[in-house]
């Protein structure tokens, strides 16, 4: 038996997924041809690209490839005389015009209206779990959360998609939205247990799990943050070690960035709830005009100590602690060592709560 499932390995790994694209427009509508795009593989390399002639308002694709990738499929439209506004590929909702997404996996068929917008019907499971997480962001669209930007708001999406289709191509895709910088275990970790033994040994996950390990060692609170030393709106030096014997968010942020001053309110309720249990903040800017700087902390109303070396993601605290995007924090527990890293929205005040007793 084990010498029976070794020899259907290789048959297993070389499996390919079948397509068949086909395309309907109205009548009398003037694309001219299709173009559809994807990765033809999990490498990183170049996409492939693939073009059909428009005949009769119908056009097709057929293929094979290795595993069922989004494909994006863009209507050409013949040399205009038109104005300019004309030949926008958006509309004023941000929906996308004379364009398709989908996953080339089975016998999917795209069917553009003549606003130029595009609706599918058939393929497999993975196409399936790309109309789902569609719904999903725009049901989280419309619910209009101003507590959380657009990336919570895919976050969440892929979460469920990952819930509801573990066994999905498309969760471990989406993933790539949020480990291709640094890893935020918290977020990333739930997800990777979420997906399926046999999406967890894709070629894709392998590549980053090593990633999501060293995130998860860096937040054990085995590892000593770094000191650093930075001057206060006064011009006074602050230093992070003055802080041992409390839990202290070092919280990276800008007057420039928006998703920053949008989570300012959360971080502003979990200092209020916790500041008379030994948690304190302090507010590293990656600002480098001084006056926009102060202006933010006032219009924002932010008690905590702030500090700013003008350096952008040059500065002391931003190059210690590999700051490569905001916002961004990090939580050093009393001793000193880093027990939490970009924590954000509800999943600061859960770690906090698990802390701090």
């Amino acid at each position: 038996m084990i010498w029976a499932t070794a020899c259907m390995l290789p048959v297993l790994s070389s499996a390919q997924t079948t397509y068949h694209i086909k395309g309907q427009l109205p009548t009398g509508y003037q694309a001219v041809k299709a173009v559809m795009s994807y990765p033809p593989d999990d490498k990183g390399g170049e996409y492939k690209s693939d073009t059909a002639l428009i005949k009769n308002g119908q056009f097709g694709f057929s293929g094979e490839i290795g595993r069922p990738q989004l494909a994006e499929l863009n209507l050409i439209m013949p040399r205009s005389k038109a104005k300019p506004d004309r030949q926008k590929l958006s509309d004023e909702s941000g929906n996308m015009k004379n364009v398709g997404l989908f996953y080339l996996d089975g016998d999917v068929h795209v069917t553009f209206d003549r606003e130029g917008m595009a609706s599918y019907t058939g393929g497999g499971n993975e196409q399936k779990a790309w109309e789902y997480y569609g719904g999903e962001v725009g049901k989280r669209s419309k619910a209009g959360d101003k507590n959380k930007d657009g990336l919570a708001l895919i976050a969440d999406a892929t979460r469920e998609v990952i819930r509801n289709y573990p066994d999905s191509y498309v969760g471990v895709d989406l993933l790539d939205i949020f480990t291709q910088a640094a890893i935020n275990p918290g977020l990333v970790g739930p997800m990777y247990l979420g997906l399926s033994k046999r999406m967890q040994q894709s070629e894709k996950v392998l590549k980053w799990k090593p990633k999501l390990d060293k995130a998860r060692d860096l937040v054990s609170g085995n590892v000593v943050a770094p000191d650093f030393t930075i001057n206060d709106t006064e011009g006074k030096p602050v230093s992070l070690s003055a802080y041992r014997g409390n839990y202290v968010l070092v919280d990276f942020w800008a007057s420039w960035c928006v998703p920053c001053r949008r989570e300012n309110p959360n971080v502003l309720a979990a200092y209020e709830k916790y500041k008379n249990k030994g948690f304190k903040v302090l507010g590293v800017s990656l600002d480098t005009d001084r006056k926009l700087w102060l202006k933010a902390i006032k219009e924002d109303k932010l008690p905590w100590k702030q500090v700013c070396d003008f350096k952008a993601d040059q500065g002391k605290a931003a190059k210690a602690y590999e700051i490569s995007s905001i916002p961004s924090n990090v939580l050093i527990d009393p001793n000193g060592k880093i027990v939490g890293k970009d924590l954000r929205g509800g999943v600061l005040h859960d770690r906090l709560a698990e802390l701090i007793k």
